[in-house]
C-alpha cells in the first residue's frame, strides 16, 4: 500500500514539473511534414505529397532525449488507387511524456477535378489506439480513485477530415485534427466541442536544377493551428525539392525555428533528418529537437509525373493537348507554305507584268524620242533653210539706197556675224563704259546684244537684227517701237 502510494506521490509530482516546464500542446507536432508522410499535416495530402507508391518512416525526438522526452513515430504505405485516388495504411506511436498513444492509421483521399486546372480534394484519417502511461512503473493502486490518471488504458478512436482546393500549383487547405474523438472504454466523446484546426497556404513553383529532370520545385507553406485552451500556433516552411536531394527550413511560433536536409538514392531511397531550436522561453532553454525521415518508392518513377501534385491523368490530356497543337501548328504551317509559294507566284507574275509594262513604256519612249529627235531635226532643217533664205534674200539686196542725213555703215564680213541689218545703239571703245551701258538697257526692260569687231577694236551694242533694211528702218524710226527714245543707226553685214 505504501509502495503504491509513493509511486502515485511521484507520478503526480512528474506530472506538475511537467506541466510547469515543458507543457505541450495535445497536437502530434507534424508541422515540420512537408515532403514525406504528409497526410498527418491533412488528409488530402496523400494524394501527392506522400509520393505514391511508398513507405514512409518518420520520428521525431522532442528535446533530443530519446529514452525520455516525448517522441513521435510514424509508419505509413500509400497506394495509388487509381488517377484519382490514394488509400494509405500507417503505424503511429505518439509519447506526450505522460501517456502513450499507440495505435494504426488509414488515409483515404480523392480528386475531384474541373476545368482550368482546378481540383477539389478531400481526404480523411481514421486513427485507433490504445492510450497507456509513459513508463509502467506508476501504476497506481485500484483501490486510489485519481481523476487525472483514469481512462489510462483506453482505446481511442479519432477521425481527422481534410479538404484542399488547389488551382494550379496553389493549394488552400483545412484539416480538423480531432473532428470524432471518442473513447471506447467509457463509451464518450473526449473532446467535446474543443476541436484542433489547421489551416495551409501552399504553392509549388517549378525550378530547372538537372538538365535532364523537371521535377524539382519550391514550396513555401504557411499555416495556423488552432488549439483549445492553448495558444495559436502559426508558422512558415519553405521546401526546396529535386529528384536528388532537398532542403528545407521554417518557424512555428511555439516550437521554434527548424531546418532538415536529405537525399535520394537511385531514384527510390530518400533519407533526411531535422533539428529544431526552441526560440521562446521556457522551451529556449531545452536541447534541440531532431526528427528523421525515411522513404522507399516503389516501382519505376513514372517520368510523365514532373511536379508533385501533377497527376498522369493531368499529364495524359496535356499530352493529348499538345499533339493536337502539334497539328493544327503542322497544319497551320502548311497552310502558311502554300499561302506562301501562292504569295511568291503572285508576286512573280506582278515583276514580270511590271517588266513587260516598263519594256512597253521604254519602246513607246524610245518611239516618242524617235519622233521628237526627227520633228527636232526637221525642225532644225526648216530653221537652217530658213536661214538660208534669208540670207539669199540679204545677198539678193546687193545695193542700199542711203537718204540723206541716214547714218549707215556696211561691211562684207564681220568676223563671223550673221548677214543682216544691226539696228546699234553705241559703240564703246572702253570696257567700262561697255559693261555700264549694258546694265542700264537691262535695267530699262530690254535685252541688248553686242559683238566686238578686231578691226577697229571696238564693242558694238546693238538692239536686235533684222533681214531687211526696211525693217531695220523701222525699228529705228519707231524708236525702237517706243522701247528705246534715244539716237540709233544701222550696221549691215552682207555677207559672202
Amino acid at each position: 500500500m505504501l509502495k503504491s502510494v509513493v509511486c502515485i506521490i511521484m507520478l503526480l509530482m512528474a506530472a506538475s514539473i511537467w506541466s510547469q516546464e515543458r507543457t505541450l500542446p495535445p497536437d502530434v507536432r507534424q508541422h515540420n511534414l512537408t515532403q514525406f508522410n504528409s497526410n498527418l499535416l491533412n488528409a488530402s495530402y496523400g494524394t501527392d505529397w506522400n509520393n505514391p507508391n511508398s513507405f514512409s518512416i518518420w520520428t521525431r525526438w522532442q528535446w533530443q532525449t530519446v529514452d525520455g522526452d516525448p517522441t513521435s513515430i510514424f509508419a505509413n504505405y500509400t497506394h495509388q488507387l487509381n488517377q484519382k485516388s490514394v488509400l494509405g495504411i500507417g503505424f503511429l506511436q505518439h509519447n506526450t511524456g505522460i501517456f502513450v498513444d499507440v495505435g494504426a492509421n488509414i488515409n483515404y483521399a480523392y480528386n475531384f477535378v474541373f476545368e482550368d486546372n482546378i481540383k477539389l480534394i478531400v481526404g480523411a484519417n481514421l486513427f485507433g489506439f490504445q492510450e497507456k502511461l509513459a513508463d509502467d512503473r506508476f501504476v497506481p493502486d485500484p483501490d486510489i480513485d485519481l481523476p487525472q490518471l483514469e481512462g489510462t488504458n483506453a482505446f481511442i478512436v479519432l477521425f481527422s477530415p481534410g479538404i484542399r482546393l488547389q488551382v494550379n500549383q496553389f493549394n488552400l487547405g483545412l484539416a480538423v485534427e480531432n473532428a470524432l474523438d471518442y473513447n471506447f472504454s467509457d463509451n464518450a466523446g473526449r473532446g467535446g466541442d474543443l476541436r484542433i484546426l489547421t489551416g495551409t497556404l501552399s504553392n509549388d513553383f517549378p525550378v530547372n536544377v538537372f538538365s535532364n529532370e523537371s521535377n524539382s520545385f519550391v514550396r513555401p507553406i504557411v499555416y495556423v493551428r488552432a488549439i483549445p485552451d492553448h495558444d495559436t500556433q502559426f508558422g512558415i516552411n519553405g521546401l526546396f525539392s529535386t529528384s536528388k536531394f532537398w532542403v528545407q527550413g521554417g518557424y512555428n511560433s511555439f516550437y521554434g525555428v527548424s531546418g532538415g536536409l536529405g537525399a535520394t538514392f537511385a531514384k527510390q531511397l530518400s533519407i533526411g533528418g531535422l533539428l529544431e531550436f526552441g526560440t521562446d522561453s521556457p522551451l529556449s532553454d531545452e536541447d534541440p529537437t531532431f526528427e528523421l525521415i525515411a522513404s522507399y518508392h516503389f516501382g519505376k518513377t513514372d517520368n510523365r509525373k514532373k511536379v508533385v501534385g501533377f497527376d498522369v491523368e493531368k499529364e495524359d490530356a496535356l499530352a493529348l493537348e499538345r499533339i493536337r497543337a502539334e497539328e493544327e501548328e503542322q497544319q497551320r504551317k502548311k497552310a502558311e507554305e502554300i499561302a506562301l509559294t501562292e504569295r511568291k507566284r503572285v508576286e512573280q507574275e506582278q515583276i514580270e507584268k511590271t517588266k513587260r509594262e516598263e519594256e512597253l513604256l521604254i519602246r513607246q519612249q524610245f518611239i516618242r524620242d524617235s519622233i521628237t529627235k526627227v520633228q527636232l531635226a526637221a525642225l532644225k532643217l526648216k530653221e537652217e533653210q530658213k536661214k538660208l533664205d534669208s540670207i539669199a534674200k540679204l545677198q539678193k539686196e546687193q545695193n542700199v539706197e542711203v537718204r540723206p542725213n541716214e547714218k549707215y555703215e556696211e561691211v562684207a564680213n564681220a568676223e563671223g556675224l550673221e548677214p543682216g541689218f544691226y539696228l546699234i545703239a553705241n559703240v564703246f571703245g572702253t570696257k567700262k563704259y561697255f559693261d555700264n551701258f549694258m546694265i542700264a538697257l537691262r535695267k530699262k526692260g530690254l535685252n541688248p546684244k553686242s559683238f566686238y569687231r578686231s578691226l577697229n577694236k571696238y564693242n558694238y551694242v546693238y538692239l536686235d537684227r533684222y533681214n531687211s533694211m526696211n525693217e531695220a528702218r523701222k525699228a529705228r524710226d519707231s524708236k525702237f517701237f517706243g522701247k528705246y527714245p534715244d539716237k540709233t543707226w544701222i550696221f549691215r553685214v552682207r555677207g559672202k
